[in-house]
């Protein structure tokens, strides 16, 4: 384990998440970043997350707010796939870690 690997380790990253941030880099598409780069890029993509959730979340308070009942199921039903489809597209619990990382480094 390197020292970078050592510092995300005691900020709360556990070794299934440093597991999955090798397997990220060793991706072709992300040959170009390393490991410093690629927690920075995973903690910007944890602020689209929670605009694209809030963004579900508003539609959804929309549906039931308005009283669709017939659509409520719908509108159910979109929240939990989105929900699903955000969280598989951004990892928010690196997306959460790694947020919380660069921000301490940087104070």
């Amino acid at each position: 384990m390197n020292e970078f690997e050592q510092k995300l380790f005691q900020s709360d990253f556990s070794a299934k998440d440093l597991r999955k941030l090798k397997d990220m880099l060793t991706r072709d598409e992300n040959k170009l970043y390393t490991p410093q780069s690629l927690v920075q890029e995973i903690s910007k993509r944890f602020w689209a997350g929670i605009i694209c959730m809030a963004t579900l979340t508003s539609v959804f308070i929309y549906g039931v707010a308005k009283g669709h009942q017939q659509s409520l199921i719908s509108y159910a039903i979109v929240l939990m796939v989105g929900a699903v489809v955000v969280y598989l597209v951004i990892p928010m619990n690196l997306a959460w870690k790694s947020y919380k990382f660069t921000r301490a480094c940087k104070r």
